[in-house]
């Protein structure tokens, strides 16, 4: 009789110890691309000494709080001088946005118009509003009128007059 309470305490003991292992093959992954907030017809508008600079629309926006990152889709940014008068334009699939240091990076079929009707298109640049720039590696098509210019790069001011 005490071999088989011994026997049965040896195989409780060890049920015991398979039931405390823990399963890392069930534990959740690691929640690193989860964003703080998702917003829907979201408006940004970034302004530099009380005068607007960019006003940022998305049909869609992922907000990372900690990273100062929003993933945007769908984007919309009017862009606008030092007077405050719209310059011009930019449409893209989707892009990136740092609200705290007021830069864009739009990616996917990007098309920025001015107000003179100088058409830029590429598939990604980036804006500083710092000093109103904007710049991509890139292919480039630019039209005016019946001009066009490719290329790959570009450097100018949200105007579209490259330096």
């Amino acid at each position: 009789m005490k071999k088989n309470s011994v026997a049965k305490i040896l195989v409780l003991v060890l049920l015991a110890g398979f039931n405390c292992s823990k399963d890392e093959s069930k534990a959740p992954a690691h929640a690193v691309d989860i964003p703080d907030q998702i917003i829907e017809n979201s408006t940004i508008t970034f302004s530099e000494e009380g005068v607007r600079s960019a006003t940022i629309f998305a049909q869609y926006v992922a907000v990372y709080e900690k990273l100062d990152l929003k993933k945007a889709k769908k984007l919309k940014v009017l862009f606008y001088g030092a007077v405050g008068t719209q310059t011009s334009v930019l449409v893209a699939d989707s892009g990136v946005i740092r609200e705290g240091k007021q830069q864009v990076e739009a990616l996917g079929n990007v098309v920025v118009t001015t107000q003179e009707g100088i058409k830029l298109q590429t598939q990604s640049l980036r804006w500083n509003p710092q000093d109103a720039k904007i710049v991509t590696d890139d292919f480039v098509t630019i039209t005016k009128g019946q001009d066009v210019i490719t290329g790959y790069g570009l450097e100018a001011d949200q105007e579209l007059s490259i330096s």
